[in-house]
């Protein structure tokens, strides 16, 4: 498998829309009432305009690249200890950490390492920028197979996230 992680640039829109479409049907077939299909024909636009822009330099936004196509992404953003680390019960309030905000990959590309690759350099960022911790989130019922990723590579379970709909 020839996978090439490196940063993305407008061209990638197309194969980043596929992606992100393959991760919100699956996503939507579980939890219609929570996800929706975005509209293809606004995203692949609003892709080419934010993949026009700088990345700041406390964020990370990388591309998996499988023979020419592009098939997959990872973003990541630095966060600094708070200031009032002191006094907050959590001791990651006072550490240096990377959240890994979205990670997707093609339907017909999951299983196969990219993943694990794009997971893999976001892991080498964090620890280039002196990040004591990576962490993510997931929907645990929409995607029990993520949650199983993330154990795989070294993540813990570590919290709930509680939702209430307000009508």
């Amino acid at each position: 498998m020839g996978v090439l992680i490196r940063p993305p640039v407008a061209q990638d829109a197309e194969g980043l829309a596929d992606a992100a479409r393959d991760l919100a049907e699956q996503y939507g077939k579980l939890e219609p009432d929570r996800f929706q299909m975005p509209d293809r024909a606004a995203l692949v636009p609003w892709l080419e305009r934010a993949l026009a822009e700088p990345v700041p330099d406390d964020s990370l936004w990388l591309v998996a690249e499988l023979d020419g196509e592009t098939v997959g992404d990872a973003q990541a953003q630095l966060h600094e200890p708070v200031a009032d680390a002191a006094v907050q019960p959590s001791r990651d309030a006072g550490r240096r950490r990377v959240h890994l905000d979205y990670l997707a990959v093609q339907a017909r590309h999951r299983g196969h390492g990219v993943g694990g690759l794009l997971l893999g350099a976001v892991e080498r960022w964090a620890r280039d920028k002196h990040a004591e911790l990576l962490v993510t989130d997931t929907n645990l019922r929409s995607n029990v197979g993520a949650v199983e990723f993330y154990e795989r590579h070294g993540f813990e379970r570590q919290a709930v996230i509680l939702r209430k709909v307000l009508s």
